[in-house]
């Protein structure tokens, strides 16, 4: 259902606007650009990467429900620990070590959130024949929970709603 890799010959689309020109060659020049989007109108923030599909043939990153300074920190340490260390995500493992004091897992994001979440991203990939992956980093409650984990504390779901399967 989703690429495994990037079609040869893939290009992203010509920018429409200053910003769209600023995002195309932080991806030339990083590999990636991370958008945040603010909490509105009830629903949580969240940040996502654009880039480490084309660049690293790596799924993007989304991560729900945290402010914009932590979700970006989040996102480049992900680049650091996983991408740029060669290793694949993989679904529901626990990365105990990701921080000095957070681990985090991550979530395969099913394509019915890709419109309301990931516009930016949508745009970027537009031209592709499949869709794009996408991975949610999750974060666990106090006691280090996870949503799929017997005795999560659900008062974090409003905060942090996972956008794929439950394993």
């Amino acid at each position: 259902m989703f690429m495994d890799s990037v079609p040869s010959g893939f290009t992203p689309p010509a920018p429409e606007s200053d910003y769209d020109a600023q995002l195309l060659d932080k991806v030339n020049e990083l590999g990636w650009y991370n958008i945040h989007i603010a909490e509105e109108n009830g629903s949580p923030a969240f940040a996502f990467s654009i880039g480490h599909f084309h660049k690293q043939n790596h799924p993007e990153i989304i991560i729900v429900g945290l402010p914009a300074e932590t979700a970006h920190q989040l996102l480049n340490i992900a680049v650091v620990k996983i991408v740029g260390a060669n290793e694949k995500i993989e679904p529901y493992k626990k990365y105990t070590d990701f921080t000095e004091s957070l681990s985090v897992a991550f979530v395969p994001v099913g394509l019915e959130h890709y419109g309301e979440y990931l516009g930016y991203a949508n745009w970027y990939y537009g031209s592709m024949p499949k869709p794009y992956p996408v991975v949610q980093m999750v974060w666990p409650d106090r006691e280090g929970k996870y949503p799929w984990e017997s005795g999560y504390d659900r008062r974090f779901s409003q905060s942090q709603p996972i956008l794929g399967p439950m394993p």
